[in-house]
């Protein structure tokens, strides 16, 4: 049978769109439901790290993924709480903030609005198969967050604070085992928000020796922390008003200052009237002259408003300091009267009568009894009494200045 040219063209175009059909098929990527069945059975993505090893790089950005556009990808919308799960329904997460703190933590009941090393509370719950292992070994005795590192670290609590892990469980629900773990975790990551994920390992299975679980890594599903929105929410630090300001001084130094400019001053001040005094001593007052001061004022006054118990006493000091400033006196400022009369053996015996009598009568009428007595009671003395009495003390105490003498 003779095949035309026709013929042969037909099934040469057969063949050749039979091929491309092929060809394509077998470029074409699996199907897409059988796809994401396998990942809705993984529980993270993390592989090498249990091992000791580096979990798997992420896929870097080329420079010619974003050179056409200057837009900031979208930042995503944070969710409080989260939810995952995997391994067929086996294992259920639950993400979200400490709904309560019995110890008043005030960033409880808030995912937004933290700053730098803010305390942040979570809470992870765990809906488990009763098949499933978990193993906390790596948070509880080791603080590891994540297997290939975490942007968050575990608060390090201060004695009396809350611990910053703390696992509750496993809770029998509904044929189901629940664990609860507590968080606080910080994190000093400068970004409008840090996604947080805690990695565990889990286990469905025995290894083939029927003793070892078969762990395999298990990770939150992602939960996002979102920081303080400050001015615009910007990355980059602005320069600010950099014009020059006046130095200011704070109060504290100005107070320093001015005390020792004082100290310095006074300094000066006493070593300069220390020099005048040896180049210009001062007037020295005489005893009886200090003494003669304050009799005539005090008699000036009793002229005016009677003589008072004021007066008196004012009159006695003066006259025992002055005695006690003669050698022949020394310390009778300080002795009683019987004390004057037996102190002093070698004085004259008429000048140490005149003392004792002078100081009795004064301090008769200073110390006398009497409930209503007071410095402004009136004194009872008599003319004649008081008349001997000042010709005493001008006896005792010389007028050498008074030209009368």
């Amino acid at each position: 049978m003779l095949i035309t040219k026709s013929k042969f063209l037909y099934i040469g175009g057969i063949l050749l769109l039979s091929a491309l059909m092929a060809v394509r098929a077998s470029a074409e990527p699996l199907d897409t439901a059988s796809a994401s069945l396998a990942s809705a059975e993984l529980c993270s993505a993390v592989t090498g790290a249990l091992a000791g090893g580096i979990a798997a790089p992420a896929p870097a950005v080329t420079a010619a993924a974003g050179a056409g556009s200057d837009e900031q990808p979208a930042e995503p919308k944070p969710l409080n709480p989260v939810r995952k799960s995997c391994a067929g329904g086996q294992v259920r997460m639950v993400v979200g903030i400490t709904p309560a703190d019995a110890l008043g933590n005030p960033a409880s009941h808030r995912h937004f609005g933290h700053t730098i090393m803010d305390k942040v509370p979570l809470t992870v719950v765990l809906d488990l198969d009763p098949a499933v292992r978990l193993d906390f070994s790596t948070l509880v005795e080791h603080g590891v967050i994540g297997f290939a590192g975490s942007d968050f670290t575990l608060y390090k609590a201060a004695e009396g604070e809350p611990p910053a892990v703390s696992v509750v469980g496993p809770l029998a629900k509904e044929g189901r085992q629940v664990y609860v773990i507590n968080l606080i975790v910080q994190t000093a990551v400068f970004k409008p928000s840090v996604v947080f994920n805690l990695d565990l390992r889990y286990a469905t299975a025995m290894l083939p020796d029927g003793k070892t679980p078969n762990w395999m890594p298990l990770t939150t599903p992602d939960f996002l922390v979102s920081k303080m929105t400050v001015v615009d929410n910007g990355t980059e630090l602005l320069e600010g008003d950099l014009s020059e300001r006046g130095e200011r001084l704070p109060w504290p130094a100005l107070s320093a200052l001015a005390l020792g400019a004082i100290l310095m001053v006074l300094h000066s001040a006493v070593r300069l009237v220390k020099w005048f005094s040896r180049i210009r001593p001062r007037k020295v007052i005489a005893p009886n002259r200090r003494a003669w001061i304050v009799f005539d004022s005090n008699y000036k006054e009793a002229k005016v408003s009677g003589l008072k118990v004021k007066h008196l006493k004012a009159c006695a000091h003066a006259l025992r300091v002055y005695l006690a400033s003669l050698p022949q006196f020394a310390h009778i400022d300080a002795l009683t009267i019987t004390e004057i009369s037996a102190q002093f053996p070698d004085a004259d015996p008429s000048q140490l009568a005149t003392i004792v009598r002078v100081i009795t009568v004064l301090e008769e009428e200073i110390f006398a009894a009497g409930a209503d007595r007071s410095s402004e009671t009136q004194v009872g003395l008599s003319e004649a009494e008081l008349e001997r009495l000042l010709n005493d003390i001008e006896s005792l105490v010389p007028r050498t200045w008074d030209s009368k003498e």
